[in-house]
């Protein structure tokens, strides 16, 4: 591009574009015509649409991490952490009926978020367990819009795309200090469970996760703030769903989550 000017331009025109895809559930048309991005230009676009959705009224809550397991990262064909942002629009509570409709190949993934007690410091990260800087952990379904057209897979697409994120579902907030060094979390689809995965996993996802987003942000000034609430990323499977079920990611001690998806 011939300058600067011209670069923010194209970006808002993207933008536009990609927030008007989303919208008609067809997400990231502009990757179907061919459109590479780096990572650093998939984190620009990401913030262009982010603007465009406060400007109408929209606002942020928090940040996911994804790609923070080997099983998603082979699944999603992405070898590094990314990050997108919570919309308080896309914020569902425990017992929610949601539309398979609404999403672009729905798929879901079982995690715990947390709330933030204060900014992190390096010095929450230097011992084993949960950080102090959290007040509340709460078990979470993510939502996905599980689209990629590149191939092979690319990050910038997928960043682009704010991580495919497209929603979450939280349950009660339990408070951290609850966490006595027992821990689990399995994924229920009808009564059946799909996924399982013990406390060393569920534990030191946060801590890296949390530690992995505050880094990343600080390298274009921003900093994560008192209130805001992080997903930590998921380390089972993304699970697609299908047709008409429930899903519950039981949690404890942490609690549940339950959402009701119909056709």
């Amino acid at each position: 591009m011939k300058n600067e000017q011209d670069a923010a331009a194209q970006y808002t025109r993207w933008a536009e574009q990609q927030l008007t895809d989303y919208r008609n559930r067809c997400p990231g048309s502009i990757f179907s015509r061919g459109l590479s991005l780096t990572v650093q230009e998939g984190y620009r676009l990401q913030n262009a649409v982010s603007k465009l959705r406060i400007q109408e009224g929209d606002s942020v809550v928090g940040y996911k991490v994804g790609c923070t397991s080997p099983t998603i990262r082979t699944q999603l064909g992405i070898q590094h952490s990314v990050t997108g942002r919570l919309y308080k629009s896309e914020h569902h509570h425990s017992g929610a009926h949601l539309k398979r409709q609404a999403y672009s190949n729905l798929a879901i993934e079982g995690e715990l978020a947390v709330i933030l007690s204060k900014t992190p410091e390096p010095s929450d990260f230097v011992e084993q367990g949960i950080p102090a800087c959290l007040s509340t952990i709460i078990p979470v379904i993510e939502l996905h819009n599980h689209v990629m057209h590149a191939t092979p897979p690319s990050a910038g697409e997928l960043i682009a795309n704010n991580a495919i994120h497209a929603g979450f579902v939280a349950g009660d907030a339990t408070q951290s200090s609850a966490w006595k060094g027992k821990s689990e979390l399995s994924i229920m689809i009808d009564d059946d469970c799909i996924a399982t995965c013990k406390e060393s996993q569920l534990i030191e996802t946060i801590r890296t996760s949390l530690q992995w987003l505050q880094t990343s942000l600080a390298k274009t000034g921003e900093r994560l703030q008192k209130g805001q609430i992080i997903l930590t990323g998921s380390i089972p499977a993304l699970i697609p769903i299908q047709q008409a079920c429930s899903v519950e990611v039981n949690a404890p001690p942490f609690g549940k989550v339950k959402a009701f998806f119909q056709k």
